[in-house]
C-alpha cells in the first residue's frame, strides 16, 4: 500500500513538472520569408531580425521559445484561433488589424519606398509616371492597400512574399516594387539586386505606417505589457543594439 501510494506521489510530482514546464513554454510565429528580419539561411534554420528579438524576448520573460513560421495571411486568424500566443513579424498597425489582436509598442520604424531598375527614365514615382506600368507588392499589406488606394491607373500584381515580388522585378516582369526600405536594402545588397536601385523620394510619413510592433491575442494584457517591459529592457541593456548591428549598419529604431 505504502509503494502504490509513493508511485503515485512521484508520478504526481512529474506531472505537476510537465504541466508546469509546458505553461512556461511560449510559442511565436514569424513569417518566415521576410529577410533580413526573418527567413530560412543555409544551414536550413530559422534566422532574422525577429527570430533573434523573439528569443530575446523569452529569456526576459524567462520561458521557453518555440518559433514557427506562419505564413504572412495566416498570421492574425493563427493568433485568434490559439494556435500561437505571440506574433514577432515586422507588422504595421492597422485599425482592422488591432480589432483582432492587442499591439505592443513598436520596436523598430522604416520608410517605405519603391524599387526600380536604374534605367526605367523615372526619377519621382506618381500615379502619372507608373501609368500603365506593372507595380508589385506583398499582399494584404499596408503596401497593397496603398497601392490600391492610389495607382488605380497602374496593373497591380500582388506577391505571397516581399522575396516573391524582389524576384518578378529582377526578372523585368514588373516595373516598381513598393517595399519598406530595410528589406530592400539587404535585397539591393544581393547579387539580384545590383542593377536596381531605389526610386523617387521615401512615401509621406504616415501614407503607410513606418512603425513594426508585436502582437498578441485580443484581450491580452498581461502578456502584451509583459512583452513591452521586455523590449525596454533589451534597449536598456544593449541587447536590441547587438541585434541590431546584426543585420544593420545603422540604428533602425
Amino acid at each position: 500500500m505504502f509503494k502504490t501510494l509513493f508511485r503515485l506521489l512521484i508520478l504526481g510530482l512529474c506531472g505537476g513538472l510537465s504541466i508546469a514546464s509546458a505553461a512556461e513554454r511560449l510559442r511565436i510565429a514569424t513569417e518566415g520569408a521576410y529577410p533580413p528580419f526573418s527567413f530560412t539561411n543555409e544551414q536550413g534554420q530559422l534566422a532574422g531580425f525577429d527570430v533573434d528579438i523573439a528569443q530575446e524576448l523569452c529569456r526576459h520573460l524567462e520561458k521557453d521559445c518555440e518559433i514557427i513560421i506562419v505564413p504572412w495571411n495566416e498570421l492574425l486568424p493563427g493568433l485568434a484561433a490559439g494556435r500561437y500566443a505571440v506574433i514577432v513579424a515586422s507588422m504595421a498597425k492597422t485599425p482592422a488589424r488591432e480589432q483582432q489582436a492587442e499591439f505592443t509598442d513598436s520596436y523598430y520604424r522604416t520608410r517605405n519606398v519603391f524599387i526600380g531598375h536604374r534605367d526605367t527614365g523615372i526619377t519621382e514615382v506618381s500615379p502619372e509616371t507608373a501609368h500603365g506600368k506593372i507595380l508589385a507588392t506583398q499582399a494584404d499589406t499596408t503596401y497593397a492597400d496603398y497601392l490600391q488606394k492610389h495607382y488605380p491607373a497602374a496593373t497591380l500584381k500582388f506577391t505571397a512574399t516581399i522575396t516573391d515580388a524582389f524576384a518578378a522585378l529582377s526578372r523585368s516582369e514588373v516595373a516598381l516594387v513598393l517595399a519598406d526600405n530595410l528589406s530592400a536594402f539587404e535585397f539591393l545588397r544581393s547579387t539580384a539586386g545590383q542593377e536596381l536601385d531605389i526610386i523617387g523620394p521615401p512615401l509621406a510619413i504616415n501614407e503607410t505606417s513606418e512603425a513594426a510592433y508585436i502582437q498578441v491575442r485580443k484581450g491580452d494584457i498581461p502578456l502584451r505589457d509583459a512583452i513591452n517591459a521586455a523590449l525596454r529592457k533589451l534597449w536598456l541593456d544593449g541587447t536590441y543594439h547587438r541585434i541590431n548591428a546584426r543585420y544593420f549598419p545603422f540604428s533602425i529604431y
